[in-house]
């Protein structure tokens, strides 16, 4: 219904409040859209997501538009809503979280007020493969480009259903030197803690 506001901003804690139009709109953002805002008085174009409840509407904004995508994800992860999700958004940044789903490291997650073990591995394999597109561009894979070995492997890791990220990140560890195809799948495999 709501894709994006336009205002002039009023105040930035604890909520946003943005003056649109005639109308003065409370808006619940993240600590990291937060610290994005322009000061008071300021023009100010957020993105929003609607709830509508029961017994109330409520706005949500977020800076960038890849937030509230990601806001979305996190929303649709058994158990957590709209506090526990604005406090993933409030500690880690779409890259980071990206990398932690990626490579399976719980730590960072479990950092975030409210979530523990259980909710970190839940939020690990439900968003498996559904947040690379927050990963960074860049191939951490060391290997030149056009090496008919790495790309014959990364190619069957793909196909054995490793996600790209970590499929390029297993071979940069299965190591440099030549090796046969077999022999890097087999070692990217191993760095990937899969026998």
């Amino acid at each position: 219904m709501l894709d994006a506001l336009h205002g002039r901003v009023v105040a930035t804690a604890p909520d946003l409040l943005l003056d649109v139009g005639p109308v003065t709109l409370r808006l619940e953002i993240s600590a990291r859209t937060r610290a994005a805002l322009p000061e008071v008085g300021a023009a100010l174009r957020v993105y929003t997501e609607l709830l509508v409840r029961e017994e109330k509407l409520e706005l949500l904004g977020f800076a960038r538009v890849e937030e509230r995508s990601l806001y979305r994800l996190l929303t649709g992860v058994s158990g957590v809503g709209k506090r526990l999700a604005l406090a993933v958004l409030s500690a880690l940044d779409p890259a980071t979280l990206a990398h932690c789903v990626a490579t399976g490291d719980a730590e960072p997650l479990q950092k975030v007020s409210g979530v523990g073990k259980k909710t970190a591995s839940r939020l690990l394999l439900e968003l498996k493969g559904r947040v690379d597109v927050f990963l960074p561009t860049e191939s951490p894979v060391p290997a030149p480009a056009g090496d008919p070995a790495r790309e014959e492997a990364l190619r069957a890791l793909l196909a054995l259903g490793m996600s790209r990220p970590a499929a390029q990140r297993a071979l940069s560890e299965a190591g440099e030197e030549n090796l046969a195809v077999e022999d890097l799948i087999r070692r990217a495999l191993a760095a990937n803690g899969e026998r």
